[in-house]
């Protein structure tokens, strides 16, 4: 399976766990409704509202329970929201059915059933919001990781180099006239090329390596933890690996010559992140006046002049 499609399964997936917590939502609310009526208007509750137990009937307890072992649902946030559900449909049936049988509902029981439908929704309402993020932390065509994610990464990253003074590295890499791709062959192959290319660059980086949708063709690499030689032995690998590999067009193997420049810049803690971004640019031009399908490493005295058909 591709970077790209497992991107896109763990985005359907991601969206599946937003739809159920959001429908569990609502059928709590409309236990809360048909509960408040049957006190308030003194009209018998319906059979469900009374019976206790119903969290495993539910259509959110079945649904947990055939995938509480699996992600991404096994996790602890999870079984909290469970609990609470289970928990708040319990006290709904109880304080129903005092209702219905009492004049009145002690104040300490209906000011509990309050606590555990605001814990109810603040557990609902902060799961949705994680996947949400998840899901937009994915470029769905590259399985990159997006721009809004490296920023805060890369934050992250160049502080814990500074902290602990061992170097990491911060890469460009640009698809080798991937314009003329795009004109000669149409955006529908270019998009198959961007796909895989990026699985490439996944699959031969280190697993603690990150790669993030920079912008068109190009993306960016963090190398944490990484020299400056060392940087260039990996990207060396990596450049080669998508030189020797076919592109799969349409179920065949056509020949499209695909390569990819590279211009590496060394943390340090001189240079703020959008400084480093910019010596890794001028690095990854300088691959490109050299004749494409290079790694350059950022030097001072380097000029940023670009090649307009990169």
């Amino acid at each position: 399976m591709s970077a790209a499609d497992q991107a896109g399964f763990q985005r359907r997936r991601h969206e599946v766990v937003v739809e159920v917590v959001r429908r569990a939502v609502a059928e709590v609310d409309d236990r809360l409704r048909r509960f408040h009526r049957s006190a308030i208007a003194k009209v018998r509750p319906d059979e469900d509202l009374l019976a206790l137990g119903t969290h495993g009937e539910s259509a959110f307890g079945l649904w947990y329970q055939e995938r509480k072992d699996t992600p991404p649902v096994d996790q602890p946030a999870f079984e909290t929201l469970v609990v609470l559900h289970e928990a708040l449909l319990n006290h709904i049936a109880l304080l129903a059915a005092r209702a219905w049988k009492d004049d009145r509902v002690p104040i300490e029981e209906y000011d509990a059933l309050l606590e555990k439908v605001t814990a109810f929704h603040d557990q609902a309402r902060r799961l949705t919001r994680a996947f949400q993020a998840a899901i937009s932390d994915i470029d769905p065509l590259t399985g990159t990781q997006t721009r809004q994610v490296m920023q805060r990464d890369l934050k992250r990253e160049m502080l814990r180099a500074r902290r602990s003074g061992t170097p990491g590295c911060l890469v460009l890499a640009d698809i080798d006239r991937f314009k003329r791709i795009n004109d000669t062959y149409g955006h529908r192959v270019g998009d198959q090329v961007l796909a895989t290319v990026s699985a490439l660059l996944i699959g031969n980086l280190r697993p603690y390596d990150s790669v993030y949708r920079y912008g068109g063709e190009e993306f960016l690499i963090c190398l944490p933890e990484t020299g400056r030689d060392e940087g260039r032995r990996v990207l060396e690998r990596v450049r080669e690996s998508i030189a020797d590999a076919p592109i799969i067009v349409d179920g065949e193997a056509r020949a499209l010559s695909v390569t990819v420049s590279f211009g590496l810049a060394v943390m340090n803690q001189r240079h703020a992140l959008s400084g480093l971004i910019e010596h890794a640019d001028q690095a990854l031009y300088a691959a490109k006046r050299g004749g494409r399908n290079r790694v350059e490493i950022w030097i001072p005295s380097r000029s940023s002049e670009k090649d307009d058909d990169a």
